[in-house]
Formats: structure tokens, sequence, C-alpha cells
């Protein structure tokens, strides 16, 4: 498997865990902690995805994502981030990508180590909702890679 297709299917893996996290969140009481980090982690998805296409945005990682707007801004960013993927040719993981941060500090890093930042990012902080949900007393999502694999077997 080549590296655009690995990251692909990294995509789709992050898509499957996303859901098995909205699946949970709407079947426990609020927390608001758990609201916080799910949009942060769909926020830092956008603004990755609108620095590496220079794109403009009114975006910001910490925003507030209304829970009844979760599923749409899900849908769409895995949309943008595919048809972006899709798009590229076989170097383009080695593109030197420049861009600002939130501060206005410029940065220049391959778009392979963005996109490889992107999903750990993503992972990181389901981990810290699943935590949250167990400590409240709910069982959290299985999100685990290889629970994916098990069930898409491409």
């Amino acid at each position: 498997m080549d590296l655009i297709n690995h990251y692909k299917r990294l995509f789709t893996y992050d898509k499957w865990a996303n859901d098995r996290v909205l699946e949970v969140i709407s079947k426990i009481p609020q927390n608001t902690r758990v609201e916080l980090l799910f949009a942060h982690v769909l926020n830092s998805q956008q603004v990755w995805y609108f620095r590496i296409t220079s794109k403009s945005h009114d975006v910001a990682p910490w925003d507030i994502i209304e829970p009844s707007e979760f599923t749409d801004v899900l849908e769409n960013v895995h949309k943008d981030w595919m048809e972006y993927l899709n798009g590229l040719k076989p170097k383009g993981l080695e593109a030197e990508i420049t861009y600002q941060n939130t501060s206005g500090d410029k940065f220049k890093n391959k778009l392979i180590d963005i996109v490889s930042h992107v999903m750990n990012h993503s992972t990181y902080h389901r981990a810290q909702i699943s935590a949250i949900i167990k400590a409240s007393g709910h069982t959290p999502p299985v999100t685990d890679f290889i629970a994916f694999a098990r069930v898409n077997n491409k």
C-alpha cells in the first residue's frame, strides 16, 4: 500500500472512531468537557485542512461546536480531507507547507508530518474523552485501530 492510500485508510479509521465517540456522547448525560474536547478534535482537523489548502477560514481550535452540529461538521471535514488526499500525487506528501499558527508564528513542515500530526492529535484527544466518559461512570467507545481493522480489512 502506498503512503497516500495508507493515510486515506487512517482518515477512514479516524471517521469510524469519531462516529463511535458520537454514539456514546448521544447516550450519556451532557458533559461539557467531553463536548469541548470533541469540538477541539473537529476544529483542529478543519484548521489543519485550511492551512494546507491556504483557504481562509474563521475556525479556531477551541471554538464551541454545538453537539447537534457534531455529525455535520465531522462529515464535512472528513469529506474535505478525503478529497484532498484523493487529489494528491505520489510525491505530494513530501511537499513543504508554510503556515501560521493561531499565535501568528510562521512555520514550514512537510505535508506527511502535518497529516501524521492530525491523526495522532485526534487519537490523543479521543483517549482523553474516553477517560472522562469512564470516570463519569459510563462505558467509553472502543476506538482502537485494530478494532477498526477487524471489520475493515482492505
